[in-house]
């Protein structure tokens, strides 16, 4: 199996250096050829001409060539490289933006390995990636009779829901963006529970990864 190419572009040296760490001690690291960094958009173009990466982790805000339009030279010039956007700033302007660029997904700069790791798989599989608080953000910004309306229209009781106490209460944390390590700490409970208690809540509400599982805590009225 072909393993991954990984370019980190960012400005600050101890971004990339926490985003390696991350992928390194996630489940994603024996799937990983290696990980290279650049400090400025000029650079991560020029390295992704040589060197073509399977997916590039894109800050926003850097001198000279920004994030964004970097990520649209990158796209036209290699269609099949998968950009993840890096940012400190929820901003639906930014956002958009990137993704009109030809991102596939937006992280928030603090975000967890477990996080990290979802996001990196659905972009690899041909799908797109928000963080929770992104995709809140992109729902509270939409228009009056937008996506964000219809989901508030169809929402659900707890009953309704089908989803346990515990369950409701594991998926609360979900959308707060704990991690199942922390979800665990914070109710007494073993990561291994978690994880069960996570698939089931992604088995009963269809979803197909925390984005899903947002929107529909969203739709019980839980955050």
């Amino acid at each position: 199996m072909k393993k991954l190419k990984i370019l980190l572009v960012d400005d600050h040296k101890l971004v990339r250096t926490g985003i390696k760490y991350s992928l390194e001690n996630s489940g994603l690291v024996d799937e990983i050829e290696r990980i290279d960094e650049a400090e400025n958009g000029n650079q991560g173009i020029s390295m992704n001409f040589v060197s073509n990466y399977d997916l590039i982790f894109m800050d926003i805000n850097m001198p000279g060539k920004d994030g964004i339009t970097s990520t649209k030279e990158i796209i036209e010039k290699h269609p099949e490289t998968k950009v993840i956007a890096l940012s400190m700033i929820n901003d639906q302007f930014e956002i958009k933006s990137m993704m009109k660029a030809g991102a596939s997904g937006y992280l928030l700069k603090d975000t967890g390995t477990e996080i990290l790791e979802e996001c990196v798989r659905k972009v690899l599989n041909g799908g797109k990636y928000f963080s929770s608080d992104v995709a809140l953000t992109l729902m509270e910004s939409a228009p009056d009779e937008s996506r964000r309306d219809r989901i508030r229209h169809q929402s659900i009781s707890r009953e309704e829901s089908g989803l346990t106490e515990r369950e409701l209460q594991v998926l609360s944390l979900i959308a707060r963006e704990f991690t199942n390590e922390e979800i665990a700490n914070d109710l007494g409970l073993s990561k291994r529970t978690v994880d069960s208690h996570r698939q089931n809540i992604l088995r009963k509400t269809n979803a197909k990864n925390t984005a899903g599982l947002i929107k529909f805590a969203f739709r019980l009225g839980i955050i």
